[in-house]
């Protein structure tokens, strides 16, 4: 990382403005552009690279500092295109960090190999004297780096590669100086290579939705990128549109579905002075917003901003593998400065110092994280690091929300009972259909999809009026038509409700909801149904089984005998009903008092708080803002398969990575005996040393794998 400053908000904004990127190359589906602002040291590259990822249609995109030039390749289209050059005219504030970023290791490390090599071929035909000079200035980068970790750092790997050189220089033993900084190059390149790869495809995973919106100016609206909104613009949204942003309603009404942000199934009434929330959906109506949330705290930014945070956080297992690898270079260091006392023969000390236990560990903790954030990103779940990875590992109990997480939300029709003689079901759906049909809601949406199933004919009538919260009313012939809940019908409108008590207890006891409807002032029947259960969770909650949990947990607001029969006919162990948000945590508190690591999957922003209380919280795939910043793990498809998924994801990664902790250790201890003994020569030792961390390496590299007869869907 660079240390130079980004400088003041209005230098910031000049060298934005003044990117003044130029088309210097172009084939249809490949662009590249070139413009000094992408050398710039402040220039964060991977957030750059993110955000120029998550424009609808781009495939790849590479940027070269040195020539201060970006590739991107895209679907071969003009739109695409237009959209690449229209977003990169003024970049994103947030891509000049202050930091900046620079990462040249790996040109170094290619630079070093050839080095390397060159010198090993030439050395057989080169006379002593020139086989020095050559060999000192090929191996002085190491020697260098070591000098400098040991005033800096203190005894790390480092030093011990650059002693090792150092004193097979002073044995004129060139080729095996020159072999082992071969070797040490290329185990860098290995290491540099394997993460910066892991990290590109961990950032492509999560694309956040790039879209259009409409905006009015001055009376007209135009459609503009939901990127380019700015505070205080007027944002038209309509019926089935998502509302792109924060702000306050300016103008109309509409019914909004709230479900993703606050985890309330039934839409809300919104109108003038309301509040609008980002990834909110306007089911009916017309409503003008001014925008509030926008700039940096647009989705893209916030979604790249905690990918990135995800891979510098680090694992308490790795932390502590590299707190154990580094407190072992100190006793190889002086393992080897023995040996050279003892016997005074620096070949065998030179062998001793070949080996260490840090590369091995070190470098393999993090391949495994990664690749499992990986393998979990390419079916549909973002992992946030290495803490996340290995809490998910750890958990005994993983607790569930009730609305959007075990449900969908989407009502469906079970029973339709009529309690007149000249009534029979189907006349009794499409009745109620026939005025429901007007009304954008989820029970309204379920009884016209049930009539329309049934092609069902729908009856005349009046215009209805809704009365929100309630239900509806309309005349069909001159007769008043009601619609509802019972407290609509039997306390306001006051309808006698004293044929259905049976009706009501068996249908309640069942777990689901009623829809009472009355004609003329007289009840005529009753329609039931049942918010539906995800299709997966059942299974889902038998893998989790498979995988370790011992408890599975459902909480919910909803009434205790609605949740009774839902937790049954999953199999769930435990269930709690009619709580409110903080019960929520409160719960997972009493859970983790009594020992349990929890994980809490959820949706809406009520369950932000227990996602933070959990030990890993984990959010649906279309929860909201902050319940997908809030959580450590973050479904990427609908469903909650990725929940077990994460499980059995993360367990695998923990157990690799225990495994090689183990044949680090083992294979680094046997090459360590054998060095010590005289047995290893310095070249062989490097080989044996570098062989296995390479071994190591790719079986950290393939060895997070999930079962063949899992199936997950990839992205």
């Amino acid at each position: 990382m660079n240390s130079e400053s980004s400088g003041s908000p209005n230098q910031v904004g000049e060298m934005l403005a003044g990117a003044d990127l130029e088309i210097a190359h172009e084939l249809q589906g490949r662009i590249r552009l070139k413009g000094p602002f992408l050398s710039h040291p402040a220039l964060d590259i991977p957030f750059f690279e993110a955000y120029i990822l998550a424009i609808e249609g781009v495939e790849d995109v590479r940027i070269n500092r040195k020539a201060s030039s970006i590739v991107i390749e895209f679907e071969g289209n003009f739109d695409t295109r237009d959209r690449i050059l229209s977003l990169l005219a003024v970049p994103p504030q947030e891509a000049i960090s202050d930091q900046g970023y620079t990462d040249t290791r790996i040109e170094a490390d290619v630079s070093g190999m050839i080095m390397s090599a060159a010198v090993l071929l030439a050395l057989p035909i080169l006379p002593m004297r020139l086989k020095a000079v050559i060999s000192w200035l090929s191996v002085s980068p190491v020697i260098l780096e070591g000098a400098t970790t040991l005033v800096t750092k203190g005894l790390k790997v480092k030093v011990l590669d650059a002693t090792a050189v150092t004193m097979s220089m002073i044995r004129r033993d060139y080729f095996t100086a020159n072999a082992v900084h071969l070797l040490l190059r290329t185990g860098d390149y290995i290491q540099h290579t394997t993460e910066t790869n892991s990290d590109r495809l961990i950032r492509s995973l999560l694309k956040p939705e790039t879209g259009m919106a409409w905006v009015e100016e001055e009376g007209t609206e135009r459609q503009i990128p939901i990127s380019e909104i700015l505070p205080n613009q007027l944002v038209v949204v309509g019926a089935g549109d998502l509302i792109p942003i924060d702000g306050r309603i300016e103008h109309g009404t509409a019914l909004v579905n709230q479900a993703s942000m606050t985890g309330e199934p039934v839409p809300v009434r919104k109108e003038v002075g309301d509040t609008a929330m980002s990834g909110t959906v306007v089911e009916e109506g017309r409503i003008k917003i001014k925008a509030v949330g926008v700039g940096s705290e647009t989705a893209t930014a916030r979604i790249s901003r905690y990918i990135e945070s995800s891979l510098k956080t680090k694992s308490i297992t790795q932390r502590e593998s590299e707190e154990l690898a580094d407190s072992l270079v100190p006793l190889t260091f002086a393992l080897g400065g023995v040996m050279a006392v003892i016997t005074r023969d620096l070949r065998r000390a030179a062998a001793v110092f070949m080996v260490d236990y840090s590369c091995a560990i070190k470098l393999s903790t993090p391949v495994c994280i990664k690749i499992a954030m990986y393998q979990a990103g390419k079916k549909g779940v973002l992992v946030k690091g290495g803490q996340a990875i290995e809490a998910m590992a750890g958990v005994d109990t993983i607790v569930f929300d009730k609305t959007g997480t075990i449900t969908t939300g989407q009502f469906e029709v079970t029973d339709c009972i009529p309690l007149v003689e000249d009534l029979d079901s189907d006349g009794l759906m499409a009745l109620a259909a026939s005025a429901e049909e007007h009304y954008s809601h989820p029970i309204a949406d379920a009884v016209v999809r049930a009539a329309k199933e049934k092609s069902l004919v729908f009856s005349d009538h009046s215009e209805v009026d809704f009365i929100v919260a309630h239900g509806v009313a309309t005349y069909i012939d001159e007769k008043r038509l009601l619609i509802g809940n019972e407290h609509f019908l039997k306390d306001d409108e006051g309808i006698d409700f004293s044929s259905v008590p049976e009706i009501k207890s068996r249908l309640r006891n069942e777990g689901k909801a009623l829809l009472f409807v009355a004609l003329d002032s007289r009840l005529i029947g009753v329609i039931a149904l049942r918010d539906t259960i995800r299709p997966e969770v059942k299974a889902v909650i038998l893998r989790l089984k498979e995988l370790g949990v011992k408890r599975t947990v459902m909480l919910t607001g909803d009434d205790h005998t609605r949740a009774m029969a839902i937790a049954e006919s999953l199999g769930l162990d435990e269930f709690y009903s009619e709580l409110l948000p903080e019960d929520k945590v409160s719960k997972i508190a009493e859970f983790q008092a009594n020992g349990s690591r929890v994980a809490f999957v959820g949706d809406g922003i009520n369950d932000a708080p227990a996602l933070m209380e959990a030990e890993v919280g984990i959010s649906m795939s279309q929860g909201s803002d902050i319940a997908r910043a809030t959580a450590e793990v973050v479904l990427l498809e609908e469903g909650l398969e990725g929940a077990a998924l994460a499980r059995e994801i993360s367990v695998k990664a923990m157990g690799l990575i225990r495994t090689n902790f183990g044949l680090a250790v083992g294979i680094n201890s046997s090459i360590l005996i054998g060095a010590t003994l005289g047995w290893l020569s310095p070249l062989v030792s490097a080989i044996l040393h570098n062989t296995s961390t390479v071994g190591i390496l790719l079986n950290a590299l393939t060895g997070v794998s999930l079962e063949q007869n899992q199936v997950f869907k990839e992205r």
